[in-house]
């Protein structure tokens, strides 16, 4: 009984400090409905990024429909910065041949509302990781990452590891660009 109301008073404390689960909030100012996602900002030497991610970003607030994607004239503005994309090797052979690497995507982004310029959701760090096989052993063709991707499990044997590398690598990419979309999503619309 005591431990009862000793959880009770501390939740009654918590909610009378202002704390709140991510989520449980409105973050949206009443009477948005439009969003522009403006191209972020690439500070990575990965070429063409920005646009890839920017249209991974319309797609995941299209996909959701909370907020319209319009080119002009909205409501709130969505901007951002890639910070880092790296690919860094997490598992090596007996050779010191690097088989395993891990992707690491970084971004920060802002939603404003543009009327008033007010930030509504500011994120200066967002980010995601996955891990990929970057030879033919490593390689899982079984995996659902494997599956979606553009190499056949036939072809592993003919191909070297850089080219299996570099594909992985790219299906890597997509799969943290999907992410990233996401968690932008949830942190500048759902307040997580």
């Amino acid at each position: 009984m005591r431990r009862a109301r000793v959880l009770l008073v501390a939740l009654v404390l918590a909610s009378g400090c202002g704390y709140s689960l991510g989520g449980s909030t409105e973050v949206l100012p009443e009477g948005a409905r439009t969003v522009i996602i403006k191209r972020f900002h690439n500070h990575t030497r990965e070429h063409g990024l920005d646009v890839r991610l920017q249209r991974a970003v319309e797609d995941e607030f299209r996909r959701r429909g909370t907020l319209e994607v319009v080119d002009k004239d909205a409501d709130l503005e969505l901007t951002g910065d890639i910070r880092r994309f790296a690919s860094i090797p997490v598992a090596f052979s007996a050779t010191d041949e690097a088989v395993q690497y891990q992707g690491i995507l970084q971004v920060s982004f802002r939603l404003t509302e543009r009327a008033t310029s007010r930030v509504v959701s500011d994120t200066p760090l967002l980010q995601a990781t996955q891990d990929f096989g970057a030879v033919s052993g490593v390689v899982v063709t079984s995996s659902p990452n494997f599956q979606r991707g553009t190499i056949d499990s036939r072809d592993l044997v003919n191909l070297t590891n850089v080219q299996i590398g570099g594909a992985r690598r790219r299906e890597a990419l997509r799969g943290l660009l999907d992410l990233v979309a996401h968690d932008v999503y949830q942190r500048a619309v759902e307040g997580f």
